[in-house]
């Protein structure tokens, strides 16, 4: 693998193929609740494995035919294959057959939990005045935006139209990459340069709209439309993705081992090598090739060991170099030196809530100091603090 170009065009992937028949499927959980299933329990294609306690936030469900064989608290394990009876002679135990749902002339409050129970979390759809669609790939070396511009244009209509009826915009801009001559119903294209970062929602807001600030803007990407359009033409629960690995482009159903999708895309990882899921900026390492691809993820990418340096635990050497890459105008170094000292209000201070995750500061930093992982931690323990003392408010009440 090279370095990034920060071109965010990928070239021809070819036609999207179908991904690997998984054996075992593990359907990741990330804040749901298992109380809906239990191990050894038949499950068909669609069946509730999950629910999430969020309102807006979409449920779980298994992709295939099968059996589960394990719960954790990270996922739910599906054998594939059909069931067999408990003794001989005995009928084989099945799940209810999941009936399709329909989404036409639903309210907006109706269609949100629809959208949930189908899977598909319809928190990433406010009203606003303008909705815009990003339908630049998310980073370098990606390439899922152009693929299904290209070959999914009708379900991406389909998504649209429903996004539509949730956001209730009085515009609709289609951001793509200059020279694209890619189009979706009911909306205007405008071209942004197809360079790194400028895929980040922010930026295309600012190169759209000429604002930076969010107010009054709806952003969704084409993955999204994706998500909803599949529901929307099938009207079964969400049980596939559509990413990108070794120059291939792969419908892969939820839970599909890792490992598979590699072996599929001609990826054979050498020992020290890292498996990212995403892009080589935003990525985020994986554990272990057995776990399940989740939804939304768009891209798999396997970094070499030598590719890059090896991130270290340095101190930061004050260079500025993270601060001259930043789109967001925040200083990186000062904000991650207090996510690792603990000092998160001084981290707040410095606008850590204004940083886009785009990764650059990291790749560049001298030091080779995780900066978007501090970063990310920061994040998360600040919302973790700010739901923890609205508990505590209400329980005051």
């Amino acid at each position: 693998m090279t370095k990034p170009s920060f071109s965010l065009l990928s070239g021809d992937s070819g036609p999207v193929q179908a991904g690997p028949e998984p054996g075992v499927v593990r359907i990741p959980l990330r804040g749901h609740s298992t109380k809906t299933i239990k191990k050894k329990a038949p499950v068909n294609p669609g069946t509730l494995v999950a629910e999430h306690p969020g309102s807006s936030v979409g449920d779980a469900h298994s992709p295939v035919l099968g059996v589960v064989t394990d719960i954790t608290d990270f996922e739910v394990v599906v054998t594939a294959g059909a069931p067999q009876p408990a003794k001989e002679g005995e009928p084989a135990p099945s799940a209810p057959a999941v009936e399709p749902v329909s989404l036409d002339g639903l309210s907006r409050d109706d269609l949100k939990k629809a959208l949930k129970g189908l899977g598909v979390s319809a928190s990433a759809f406010p009203k606003a005045a303008t909705l815009i669609v990003n339908g630049l790939n998310p980073e370098p070396d990606t390439a899922v935006a152009e693929v299904l511009l290209a070959q999914c244009k009708p379900t991406l209509e389909k998504g649209l139209a429903v996004v539509q009826r949730l956001v209730e915009p009085t515009s609709v801009l289609l951001a793509v990459a200059a020279g694209s001559s890619a189009t979706l119903a009911a909306s205007t294209a405008k071209q942004v340069a197809p360079k790194y970062p400028n895929s980040l929602n922010p930026l295309v807001i600012k190169a759209l709209t000429g604002k930076e600030s969010a107010s009054g803007v709806t952003v969704v990407s084409v993955m999204d439309l994706y998500a909803v359009g599949r529901v929307a033409e099938t009207g079964l629960p969400l049980a596939e993705t559509v990413l990108t690995a070794g120059g291939k482009a792969l419908l892969v159903k939820i839970g599909t081992p890792l490992a598979d999708v590699l072996a599929q895309a001609g990826l054979t990882p050498a020992p020290g090598d890292r498996v990212i899921v995403g892009g080589p900026l935003r990525g985020k390492a994986v554990p272990s090739p057995d776990a399940g691809v989740a939804k939304g993820d768009y891209a798999l990418t396997v970094v070499p060991e030598a590719a890059f340096p090896p991130v270290t635990d340095k101190a930061c050497l004050n260079c500025g170099e993270c601060t001259l890459v930043c789109p967001s105008r925040i200083m990186p170094g000062f904000v991650t030196r207090y996510v690792e000292f603990k000092l998160f209000d001084m981290a707040k201070k410095f606008h850590i809530e204004a940083c886009m995750e785009c990764g650059l500061c990291g790749y560049v930093c001298t030091a080779r100091r995780p900066l978007l992982q501090f970063i990310r931690l920061g994040k998360q323990t600040l919302e973790l603090q700010a739901s923890a003392l609205t508990a505590c408010r209400l329980q005051g009440e």
